[in-house]
Formats: structure tokens, sequence, C-alpha cells
């Protein structure tokens, strides 16, 4: 490590420790307040889907054991949906509120969140893509992850073909060369790939595949089935929310009666399936138009978004603000509690 590097490092640390001590989490509690947190996947460090993962998108089993311990310390953990009720009965000198929430519904969330969960008594909720559950269908990211790997170990002779011309023009530091990208490179490729719309992408990768002929990597299913979320929400530890049909991004390129059945029919077939009410909706990418909150509003009683922030009694319900957690930012007890003090 560089001297530069060292002292950078060096001062991230220090003021780690002091919003760690100091933060928000640490002051006296006068209103209601609530912190919700951003998960999505719980994967050991070590395990193949960790490999080809964007580092901010896991944490490993033992970070996530710590992260609910620590939160357990300093704030009453409820399900998300019982934010408007705390708010009502709130006392003053009450703990502030926290909620835990996954995005996307990974099928790891039950292998290794879950069986957390369980241990503490600790409530969460699930943002469930409700077209993809119980299919081996993946979200583009992880396709595009496979995808490189599979033709940057396999075939790398193709990295000239024009269907790939797009992924190439890239500002990301990988060299489409026989080694796989780096979490990092992976992340900047994404980011690139994020320019376009969601079904363009998709197409793109479908163009590949043909065009390539590559052979379907076999894997285990990547998100829940709905006999395993049956199992979490019949627990009353787990609360199924909406994060739409497809994971498409709800913008104002998006057309309206695309938005509704998104919004409406992924709700309504969550609830067929685990026979629970979904109150509770989350916009893929942090995404809408006004038309999707307007719809969202008179479908679900909160929604929250991937803007970064704490949440007290005058913030919209609709619009809830999230703290988003992963491995690379929060793995020991300073870190996490820097995290979500607010302050780094």
């Amino acid at each position: 490590m560089t001297r530069p590097n060292r002292i950078k490092r060096i001062i991230k640390r220090s003021l780690q420790h002091a919003s760690a001590r100091y933060g928000r989490h640490t002051w006296p509690v006068k209103k209601p307040e609530l912190l919700v947190l951003m998960y999505h996947r719980v994967l050991p460090a070590g395990d193949e889907r960790a490999q080809i993962e964007e580092p901010g998108m896991f944490v490993t089993p033992e970070s996530f054991r710590l992260h609910v311990n620590i939160l357990s310390q300093y704030f009453d953990i409820i399900h998300l949906s019982e934010w408007p009720e705390f708010k009502r009965t709130y006392k003053q000198g009450t703990r502030r509120a926290c909620a835990i929430t996954f995005d996307d519904g990974w099928a790891d969330n039950y292998e290794f969140a879950f069986p957390v969960l369980q241990e503490s008594g600790i409530p969460a909720t699930i943002f469930i893509v409700s077209d993809m559950v119980g299919t081996k269908q993946s979200f583009w990211p992880e396709r595009l992850a496979r995808t490189v790997t599979s033709i940057a170990q396999n075939m790398p002779a193709r990295w000239s073909h024009p269907d790939l011309e797009w992924l190439k023009q890239s500002a990301t530091s990988y060299g489409f060369g026989t080694l796989p990208p780096t979490q990092q490179e992976l992340t900047e490729l994404i980011a690139h790939a994020k320019s376009l719309p969601d079904e363009e992408v998709t197409a793109r990768l479908d163009s590949i595949t043909t065009e390539l002929d590559l052979a379907d990597v076999q894997h285990s299913p990547s998100l829940l089935s709905w006999e395993q979320l049956a199992e979490m929400t019949n627990s009353g530890l787990i609360k199924a929310g909406s994060h739409t049909c497809h994971h498409i991004r709800l913008n104002k390129t998006t057309a309206a009666e695309v938005v509704d059945r998104e919004v409406i029919a992924s709700k309504n077939l969550i609830e067929q399936q685990t026979g629970q009410k979904v109150d509770t909706f989350c916009f893929p990418n942090g995404d809408y138009s006004e038309h999707a909150l307007e719809i969202v509003r008179k479908s679900y009683g909160l929604a929250v978004t991937t803007r970064t922030g704490w949440n007290n009694a005058t913030t919209d319900n609709h619009l809830l603000r999230r703290v988003g957690v992963h491995e690379d930012i929060a793995n020991d007890r300073t870190a996490f509690l820097s995290r979500i003090s607010g302050w780094l």
C-alpha cells in the first residue's frame, strides 16, 4: 500500500470511529425515527455466487449476524409495515425503530439470512420480483457476469465479435482477455449497461448467447421458490413486499400500462401465493415517475426508495429512505455503526 493510500485509510478509519461513537444512533430520542436497512444478498465469502457478484450486493452470514446483534442494542426492530402504527403510538423515550429489508428475493436469503433472523427472532421484509419466483431466470447483471466470465474462460477469441462491441466501449479497466473480470471491473461493466433500458440490455444478452452459441451454464436457481417464501412468511418473521413483476425500472420512459401491470399484478400474485396481505413496495433501482408513484400510493401503504438517510414522522410513507449495507463497508462493528450513523 502506498503512503497516500495508507494515510487515507487511517483518516477514514478515524472518521468511522468518531461516527460510530457519536452518530445519530447515540443521540437522545425525542420523536419517532425509522432506520431502514437495504440488503440484497447474504453469501459466504467462498461461495461461487459471491465470486461473480458486485461487492455492493452482499454481506457474509457472519457480518449479517453481527449487524443484527448490534441493531438489537440500539433499536426496536419492526416489520416495515408497522411503521405507521409505531409513529401513532410513539411515546417519548421509546427507542428508535429499525426495519431490515432485502431486495429482489434471492435464494440465499432463505439459505443464510433466514436462519440468522430465526436465531434472534428478528423480523424482516423481502421485496419479491413476483414473476421470477420459482424460476431459473436471472437478473441481467448476473447474466452479464456469467456471460463475460464464460467468454473469457472458454472462448476469448470471440471478444472481437460485433455483438460485444457495446461492452468493450465501456469506461472500464477490464481487458477483455482470458481472465474473468474482478468484482470491481464487473461493477464498472454493469454500471455501463445500466445506461441502457433493461429491455435493451436483456435483448443484447440474448443476442450474444445466440450468436456466440453460448451453452447455458447450469447453476442452482438464483431466486427464491414459492415454497421457500411460504416457509419464511408462515414463520411470522418475514413479510413479503412487491418489487414489481419483472424488476423493470419505473421511470418516465416506461409506458403507463407497463407500470400499472408491474405494480398491481405483482401485489396480486404474491398475495395469492402467500395468502398474506402485501402492503409494501420497493422501486427497482430507486427509479420512479410521477405516474408510478401515484399508482404505488393507491396500491400500497408504504414504499421504499434507494435514497440514503433516516426517516421521521414527516417523511412521505411512499418515499422512505434507506441505508444500503454491504460487506465492503460494514464488515466490523465500527464500520457498521459508522455506516448507519448517517455521517459516512
